[in-house]
């Protein structure tokens, strides 16, 4: 066999984890309690750059997430695109 062959509902269940995955991301913070180091370790370099740190993790994880998102939306799209060629050339075949 040449060519390639596309299974559509891969595409969509990959979509759907990642979907999930980026749900899942929103919902974490992972710079919350970094702050912490600030007061463990007070007058320190650590101490100073905790807040930033812990902002930085969050700012990352919501960017991942919305990236993610994007990547689930266009994989739906091209199944559905893929869906709907095959769709269309049975038909075209008399199928």
């Amino acid at each position: 066999m040449s060519g390639y062959e596309v299974q559509i509902g891969q595409l969509r269940s990959a979509a759907k984890a990642a979907g999930s995955a980026a749900d899942q991301a929103r919902a974490v913070n992972p710079g919350t309690g970094l702050e912490a180091i600030a007061t463990a370790l007070p007058g320190g370099e650590a101490a100073k750059s905790a807040p930033t740190l812990a902002s930085t993790f969050n700012e990352r994880a919501t960017g991942w997430a919305g990236e993610i998102d994007q990547w689930s939306e266009s994989v739906t799209a091209s199944a559905k695109d893929y869906s709907e060629h095959e769709d269309s050339a049975k038909r075209a075949f008399g199928g």
